[in-house]
This record gives C-alpha cells, structure tokens and sequence, in this order.
C-alpha cells in the first residue's frame, strides 16, 4: 500500500492517496489530508 509522501509534512502516513505531485524531478502521492492543507496555501510550485 502506498503511503503520502508529503514534503512539507514528513511524518504524514496518510493512505488515501489523492493526487501525486512532482517536487524537483520526484513523483510524490499526497494523501487527501495533505491536498486540502497543500490547494488552501499559497505555494509556488
């Protein structure tokens, strides 16, 4: 089962993965949790 591998939120071991991202030539999931925190900051990618 694959685990939410989250940069800014390393300890995160969410499994309902919701979308991968890429962050410096790495494709991380990202658990729904971790999305809705990620979408409602102003982040540039």
């Amino acid at each position: 089962m694959e685990r939410c591998k989250n940069p800014w939120h390393k300890e995160c071991k969410g499994s309902d993965i919701e979308v991968y991202i890429q962050v410096r030539g790495e494709k991380l999931p990202i658990c729904r949790r971790c999305w809705g925190r990620i979408a409602n900051k102003d982040l540039e990618w």
